[in-house]
């Protein structure tokens, strides 16, 4: 009998920590999954270097400290993610930017959150926010793949931001 409240205490002790306020913005730095790119997100600057050491070294800059990027091994392509992460606010509308997708310097395509809900009934309540997604990572097939909160998986084109189906990782794009 005393295990229930145990459990219903560690439950709601997760939900809270989920919702804690993000820590500072501090110098970060995230690679792709070969390190052939790196971004290097600083809040004194205010911007984030993107160095890519294939085919050749050279580096750019995206606008901006963030906290959630993901940098693709193509050499190119650099995703930035919403800045409170896997949570926005309950008063968020669809039109709320949440994924930004960057080749070199240029901003090729924003992803709304109404791109990949048709409505805010679909986010996963928190104590105090909403949930977005689950999961984002880049496969294989050079695809940012988002898991939502209800289980469906999204995949987007790097190059282009465009939704495109998901390929099993590792497959090559086949053109005719």
């Amino acid at each position: 009998m005393k295990v229930l409240p145990a459990l219903l205490l560690s439950f709601f002790s997760l939900a809270a920590f989920a919702d804690t306020p993000m820590p500072p913005p501090e110098l970060q730095t995230t690679c792709s999954a070969s390190k052939v790119i790196c971004a290097v997100s600083d809040p004194a600057t205010n911007a984030t270097v993107v160095s890519s050491r294939v085919p050749t070294p050279r580096s750019w800059t995206i606008p901006g400290w963030h906290r959630w990027v993901f940098p693709s091994d193509d050499g190119v392509s650099v995703v930035v993610a919403y800045g409170g992460m896997n949570l926005v606010p309950r008063n968020v509308e669809l039109t709320e930017p949440v994924l930004f997708f960057y080749n070199e310097q240029q901003l090729v395509r924003t992803v709304r959150l109404g791109d990949l809900y048709r409505r805010k009934g679909k986010l996963q309540r928190t104590v105090s926010h909403y949930a977005w997604v689950s999961t984002i990572t880049i496969n294989p097939s050079n695809q940012l793949v988002i898991e939502r909160v209800d289980g469906a998986k999204i995949a987007f084109s790097l190059p282009s931001g465009d939704k495109e189906p998901l390929r099993p990782d590792g497959a090559t794009r086949h053109r005719n």
